[in-house]
């Protein structure tokens, strides 16, 4: 009754964007057990979206790492630097999370996530450092 009632978080939400329900450790052995072994030499588009897929947390942790911030500050609405806009581009990009997750999580409108995404991007071309910063955290996801 709570599930039907919205009480309890969807289980099902857990394996949106990749199909695959169950606990971090759970979906990480899935898709090293499994997964990878299933594509052989054969390009299936849901199998490459599987793979692609990072966990959020993951991506936090990296972001934290590499610019030497606490998870509490970067998620913190005000938090200044590049550093937010990456972790929103990263967690859309690979995470598999929508803006408007994005905008829960941060503490922001999800519009305001498009917004930071789509000036992000722009500045990419341009500053070589926030390009070095984009590739670091996408090679560390991984």
């Amino acid at each position: 009754m709570e599930g039907i009632s919205g009480k309890i978080p969807n289980p099902l939400e857990r394996g949106r964007g990749h199909g695959i329900i169950g606990t971090s450790v759970f979906i990480e052995k899935i898709r090293e057990q499994y997964i990878e072994l299933a594509t052989g030499s054969r390009e299936v588009p849901a199998v490459k979206k599987i793979l692609a897929q990072v966990e959020p947390e993951r991506i936090i942790r990296v972001i934290c790492g590499m610019v030497k911030v606490e998870r509490q500050e970067l998620l913190r609405k005000g938090h200044k630097g590049v550093a937010r806009g990456v972790l929103m581009e990263m967690l859309y990009r690979y995470g598999g999370m929508k803006q408007r997750e994005i905008g829960e999580l941060m503490g922001i409108d999800y519009s305001a996530v498009s917004v930071i995404r789509k000036r992000l991007l722009g500045l990419q071309g341009k500053d070589q450092g926030l390009t070095a910063l984009i590739e670091g955290v996408r090679k560390r996801s991984r």
